[in-house]
């Protein structure tokens, strides 16, 4: 060892060297061994921080990937992709911001780096910059492993480091249902000249949602051509699949009051088409300020209609397409719940 320096190596694969000087002392952090400086300091040794350990991978990405396929290509590739050229507008729109920002992390790692299952604690690290935010955090997660598993498919990587990785929100769809007490609320929710805030064209389609159970970007779209005697037919937008919603009394109702017969069932204050974002931003501003429910939650109000007028779980799956599993989930806590409160008053009051 050369006379003056003191070096140790820690489990970080940090190189960490001391050199004695005249007045005192001076540290320098190498990446690796042999690797480049990426960090000095006088007397005291350095604490190994988030950020050195940032600065090492990126080093250590930027060694590794001269000559090789790094994750920058592969982002690519994905883009111009069928996969991804059949995903929805919305779904491109998210999507094109997160893959922005896994270039920005990850871009010049080799793909290679990807096989090794240690690359996974550094995908959570990245994760967890958003973890007070946990939706946010869980597109992170969500975003590199929707391009491993591309990978994968592709025959690029054998398996995907990032299947698997824990979400950080979560959330009881069972309980995110519509009750009388949100539709009073609305009804409540008035100016100070008594005037009901929640205008007639965005009540029109909160009854339509709660009455087919479409999603917020095939409600917009529902047209009149996708109206027959007996049922609402349309491919819908997310999976491209063919949904068939019976008519039933109430939404049979609600389809013969509307004051015309063409073009988009729903209109916004200017009798043109709604939009999906338009829709969304009017709802957000007409609500009561402590309301606690969405849009999207009209999807389990009419799960429960359905179900309390007498269809299976494997029925009513079929029309929103979500499991039979789930549909069951919210039978439990909101029909069966309703009907045994029902069957006790009744035995009571008897």
């Amino acid at each position: 060892m050369t006379a003056g320096y003191h070096r140790t190596r820690v489990v970080t694969r940090l190189h960490i060297v001391r050199k004695k000087l005249a007045n005192g002392q001076k540290y320098y952090v190498y990446a690796w061994r042999g690797g480049p400086c990426i960090h000095t300091q006088d007397d005291t040794k350095p604490i190994i921080t988030p950020e050195l350990m940032d600065m090492a991978n990126k080093e250590r990405m930027r060694r590794a990937g001269k000559g090789e396929r790094t994750l920058d290509k592969i982002i690519d590739q994905y883009r111009a992709s069928p996969e991804y050229d059949a995903l929805a507008d919305a779904t491109k729109r998210d999507y094109r911001l997160w893959l922005t920002r896994l270039s920005e992390r990850f871009g010049p790692a080799p793909i290679g780096a990807f096989a090794d299952i240690r690359m996974r604690e550094q995908i959570i690290l990245w994760r967890n910059r958003w973890a007070a935010q946990p939706r946010t955090a869980d597109k992170a997660a969500v975003m590199v492993a929707t391009v491993l598993s591309w990978c994968v498919d592709n025959g690029i990587l054998a398996t995907n480091i990032a299947s698997g990785i824990k979400l950080l929100h979560s959330v009881n769809k069972a309980d995110q249902v519509w009750e009388d007490r949100h539709w009073k609320a609305i009804a409540d929710h008035k100016d100070e000249d008594g005037k009901q805030i929640c205008p007639p064209h965005l009540m029109d389609a909160l009854k339509l949602a709660s009455l087919t159970g479409l999603r917020l970007g095939d409600l917009v779209r529902l047209d009149w051509t996708h109206v027959s005697e007996k049922a609402i037919i349309l491919t819908t937008k997310k999976r491209q699949g063919r949904a068939v919603i019976p008519i039933l009394p109430e939404l049979r109702a609600l389809l013969d009051n509307r004051p015309h017969r063409e073009g988009t069932i729903l209109r916004n204050s200017r009798g043109k088409p709604w939009t999906e974002s338009g829709l969304g931003s009017v709802f957000q501003k007409k609500m009561p300020a402590d309301f606690d429910r969405t849009m999207h939650d009209l999807r389990g109000t009419y799960v429960t209609w359905v179900a309390m007028k007498g269809l299976t779980d494997d029925e009513i799956a079929r029309i929103v397409g979500w499991t039979a599993k789930r549909i069951g989930e919210i039978r439990a806590r909101y029909v069966d719940e309703a009907r045994v409160v029902v069957s006790l008053v009744e035995r009571l009051t008897a």
